[in-house]
């Protein structure tokens, strides 16, 4: 038998934290005060350890708290993505899919309207990659290398480096040196992707190769700080095909370089089968091909 804590406490103790307010987690809650402060004072006696100190301006967490709130509230996720699964009117049509965040926003995300025009009765899911040992799936689209992919799954594309800034940048109509403004990198994991060395090396201009330069934990991230005029980048082209077109960012340069990674297809096993993953995985090699067939843009070239 497990030895754990209400939901009912679990629940208040995660609202308590969000608001650092007992009226305010019980206001949420739909409870009385007392009983959220009765809750709170049931789970530190179970723990036996402090979890909130008042102070003037409101509560504040204890040690113990910080640790204890991200394992509740990855919890509590669990059990409601799994109630909301059990309680799909049509389960067999619902389509759960785990994709790298950045493929997820700037490439998936805008053409799930086709998707569903193909297929009106499918309902997607879309989940964070960054959850997927709590979470099932049917299909995941991963980051990585085509070794990975064939230990796993099938490839998709690699990446297509391209070097962009925002015309934000602009000095009487010609963009700075690479090496005058931070270099905007990618992390993967802890380490910085490779975007940089590898396209300065084969554009000939490995000696502005910055040591420094801003560093992001998602390719969106870095977009989102390209556009805005906080540096250089090295970007896949696949994600910013928008920002070309609209000329929100510019490409500096000819030269085009197909990285080590790319994008990936993962079926969960058992799942290979079904029609709601056979036709997703259909559409997307689909449309990747034509995507990749759109007409080239044309670089600025305008960079020192």
């Amino acid at each position: 038998m497990r030895k754990l804590p209400s939901l009912s406490t679990l629940r208040v103790f995660e609202e308590t934290c969000r608001t650092l307010s007992l009226s305010k987690a019980a206001q949420a809650l739909c409870i009385t005060q007392s009983a959220a402060s009765r809750q709170i004072k049931q789970l530190e006696e179970f723990l036996g350890k402090l979890l909130f100190v008042r102070q003037p301006g409101g509560l504040t967490l204890t040690q113990d708290a910080a640790l204890l709130l991200p394992v509740v509230r990855q919890s509590l996720d669990m059990l409601e993505d799994g109630i909301n699964h059990v309680q799909l009117r049509n389960p067999f049509q619902h389509l759960r899919l785990q994709v790298a965040p950045t493929f997820a926003t700037r490439w998936l995300a805008p053409r799930l309207v086709a998707l569903r025009q193909k297929n009106s009765q499918l309902q997607i899911a879309l989940v964070s990659e960054t959850r997927q040992k709590y979470c099932d799936f049917d299909c995941a689209v991963r980051f990585g290398t085509p070794w990975q992919a064939q230990q796993q799954g099938e490839w998709l594309c690699h990446e297509q480096l391209v070097l962009v800034a925002s015309p934000l940048l602009m000095i009487d109509g010609h963009f700075p040196p690479l090496n005058s403004q931070p270099q905007l990198h990618i992390l993967n994991g802890d380490y910085r992707l490779d975007n940089w060395p590898r396209w300065l090396e084969a554009a000939g201009k490995s000696e502005y190769l910055m040591a420094g330069g801003l560093e992001f934990s998602t390719e969106d991230q870095v977009i989102n700080a390209c556009v805005t005029g906080a540096g250089f980048a090295v970007l896949d082209k696949m994600m910013i095909r928008n920002e070309l077109n609209s000329g929100l960012l510019v490409m500096l340069s000819p030269v085009e370089l197909e990285s080590e990674n790319g994008y990936w297809l993962e079926t969960a096993p058992g799942k290979e089968n079904l029609p709601r993953v056979a036709s997703f995985r259909d559409w997307l090699k689909t449309e990747i091909v034509q995507f990749s067939t759109l007409p080239p843009l044309q670089p600025l070239d305008k960079v020192s």
